[in-house]
């Protein structure tokens, strides 16, 4: 597809504030992890929740690796380029078109991609699959070893990992397919309404709150007095209130909305981690690294070196 019809597709992972607090709450939610652990226990798939420019994923179950043949190939320069552009592409064309996409990756897995909308706008992706499409054997390695032929990796250690990787008939992967539909609209729809109540319940001064973080994040310079201003409270009443309405603390809070921006960035390739540093709004690169590793329990250089995960 034509880079300009990409883009017009929304293929640059970007995300507005409404959308992405969103996708924080689907990703938190417990109905997604539950889910998740039912799936992989039922069919061996691993399932992640995807911003719409798949600059963002969410494992769902906590330490699922997924397919190792596929962990191979995306921890290589090349292969990380070839997987990350063949799901911007699919995860697009779902988050467009509001249709769910089974289709063939790069290095001839199935794969799915089920857009999750919201008034019509995409605010993220379900996709699973990385399964074989068919089942193991002589000649189907050879085939996918020379459809990866550009992979400078032993032929045994890719046998070993081919050896373990999923397969299921497409007409059995189509209905796993439709019943990811299925909890897609049933999540969203929950959430949707969890999100208008609490809305309406949510203190004013707090709302407000949020609205300049989610603004403003980026920006180093913004700070507790700010927002306690914006909310026309005192700097000590504001603070209480805050933390006593989120149950967390403003300054964490801006943290965790700095450190998922972080995760999108290190997604790609296009930055270096200096460089996304200052552009999440930390002022040095020793604070950054304390506390991405502090939120995901990895350095943002391990993180951007596992995929994005």
């Amino acid at each position: 597809m034509p880079d300009a019809a990409l883009a017009k597709l929304g293929a640059t992972p970007v995300i507005g504030r409404a959308e992405g607090a969103f996708f924080r709450q689907l990703a938190g939610s417990p109905e997604f992890t539950e889910f998740a652990l039912i799936l992989k226990r039922l069919t061996g798939l691993s399932m992640a929740l995807n911003t719409p420019g798949v600059g963002v994923s969410k494992i769902g179950v906590s330490g699922d690796t997924g397919n190792q043949l596929c962990r191979i190939i995306r921890n290589t320069t090349e292969g990380a380029r070839r997987c990350e552009g063949c799901d911007r592409r699919h995860h697009a064309e779902a988050g467009a078109d509001g249709q769910a996409k089974l289709y063939t990756c790069h290095a001839g897995f199935f794969d799915m991609a089920i857009p999750i909308r919201i008034q019509g706008e995409p605010v993220a992706t379900l996709s699973s699959g990385q399964v074989l499409p068919e089942k193991q054997s002589s000649a189907a390695f050879a085939r996918l070893c020379r459809r990866l032929r550009w992979l400078k990796i032993p032929r045994g250690r890719l046998r070993t990992a081919y050896a373990k990787a999923p397969w299921m008939p497409r007409d059995r992967l189509t209905h796993v397919m439709r019943l990811l539909e299925v909890f897609a609209r049933q999540m969203c729809g929950s959430a949707w309404r969890i999100r208008e109540l609490e809305a309406r319940l949510e203190h004013p001064a707090i709302r407000q709150a949020r609205a300049l973080v989610e603004e403003r994040f980026r920006e180093p310079e913004l700070q507790l007095g700010e927002a306690a201003a914006r909310a026309e409270l005192s700097v000590a009443h504001f603070s209480h209130l805050f933390h006593k309405e989120t149950g967390v603390t403003f300054t964490r809070y801006v943290q965790s909305l700095r450190i998922e921006e972080a995760k999108r960035l290190l997604a790609g390739r296009d930055q270096s981690i200096t460089g996304i540093c200052f552009a999440c709004g930390f002022n040095s690169l020793t604070h950054f690294n304390r506390v991405f590793r502090r939120g995901t329990g990895c350095s943002p250089t391990q993180y951007r070196r596992n995929g994005g995960r």
